[in-house]
């Protein structure tokens, strides 16, 4: 019966943490999606070209670590831009194995936040080439899924914006 006190201490420190608690610990563990394969750029876009994914359907991660980094860089380009409402928007290109529509949806994995926004645009055909416009709500840890029929693809990435932005 001794234990038990100790034990119970400990249980409820753990509940008065909250969600806060929580989200600090799991923004401290976000372990952002890195590509292991070196995509060949070519004069027309192919599989070759896209980093991340399989055969049904692969993207282009071009930012360094894992971490997209909104704002303007000191070279003047940038990767994703700030928009007036502080959300963060970038283009991605995805590769599209199969026929079908992309449907791309995520979720903030650190905090509470509104849904990431998605603009996939139509006119590129059932397969092949995709560009596409995503909206983060908030700087954070993204979960982002992909989906064209039965293909199916998952990567993490970090969120952020530069200081001198």
């Amino acid at each position: 019966m001794r234990l038990a006190g100790p034990t119970l201490t400990v249980a409820l420190c753990w509940v008065s943490l909250g969600a806060a608690g929580r989200a600090e610990a799991s923004a401290a563990t976000c372990a952002p999606t890195v590509p292991t394969r070196v995509a060949r750029p070519a004069a027309t876009p192919s599989p070759a070209g896209f980093n991340y994914g399989g055969a049904g359907l692969r993207v282009q991660l071009g930012w360094p670590k894992g971490t997209l980094a909104a704002g303007i860089l000191p070279d003047g380009g940038s990767r994703a831009t700030v928009e007036a409402d502080g959300s963060i928007h970038t283009k991605l290109g995805w590769w599209r194995g199969v026929p079908g529509r992309l449907r791309i949806t995520g979720r903030r994995l650190d905090a509470a936040a509104p849904p990431l926004d998605a603009h996939v645009p139509s006119g590129y055909g059932p397969k092949g080439f995709q560009p596409t416009g995503l909206v983060f709500p908030t700087v954070g840890c993204w979960r982002v899924v992909g989906q064209v029929g039965d293909a199916r693809l998952t990567f993490v990435v970090k969120v952020t914006k530069l200081r001198w932005h």
